[in-house]
C-alpha cells in the first residue's frame, strides 16, 4: 500500500516482490524512486546495509521508511497467507524481523521514518504530512484496510 501510494504520485518503483532494481544496477534509473523490499523478502532477511550502499554509490539520498501494523493483524495475515504455520511461530519471527530491521538501522545509524499501517490507511492528513514532507502530492487512490477483513470474520 505505501509503494502504491509513492507510485501514485509519480515516484518510479515497482509493487512487486521482485523488481527490476532487485539487480540494483540503477544506471539511468530518475531520481526518484521507490525501491520495496519486504523483511523477510524471498525467504532471506534482505542486507539491509548492503543494499543502502549500493543505492548510495548511485548518487541517491536513501530514506528508510518503514511500515508496521498491529500485531494481531500481521499475525493473522502471515498464518493466513501461509508464511507461518501458526500464531505462535508468527509471533517469534515478528519479534526477530523486528529486531533485525532496529539492529541494522542502528549499523547504518539511521533512524528510519515509521509509519502506522492503520494511521496511514485511515487518516487522509497523515498521509498528507508524509508526502508534503518529502515535496510530494497526497495520493488520490483508493486505501484498503485489509484489518477490516479479520475485523468482519470476528477474528478480532
Amino acid at each position: 500500500m505505501l509503494t502504491d501510494a509513492f507510485l501514485h504520485v509519480g515516484v518510479f518503483g515497482e509493487r512487486d516482490h521482485f523488481q527490476e532494481m532487485d539487480y540494483m544496477n540503477l544506471e539511468g534509473f530518475p531520481d526518484d524512486i521507490v525501491y520495496r523490499n519486504s523483511i523477510p523478502h524471498g525467504g532471506r532477511l534482505a542486507p539491509i546495509v548492503a543494499i543502502t550502499s549500493k543505492i548510495e554509490s548511485f548518487g541517491y539520498e536513501v530514506i528508510h521508511v518503514v511500515i508496521d501494523r498491529e500485531d494481531k493483524y500481521i499475525l493473522l495475515s502471515k498464518v493466513k497467507r501461509g508464511h507461518r504455520p501458526d500464531i505462535e511461530t508468527a509471533q517469534a519471527w515478528l519479534t526477530m524481523e523486528r529486531g533485525y530491521i532496529a539492529a541494522q538501522m542502528t549499523k547504518m545509524g539511521v533512524q528510519p521514518v515509521l509509519v502506522q499501517y492503520e494511521i496511514f490507511v485511515s487518516d487522509a492528513a497523515e498521509r498528507r504530512k508524509l508526502f508534503t514532507s518529502y515535496t510530494l502530492p497526497e495520493p488520490v487512490m483508493y486505501f484498503f484496510n485489509a484489518n477490516d477483513t479479520y475485523k468482519q470474520k470476528g477474528l478480532q
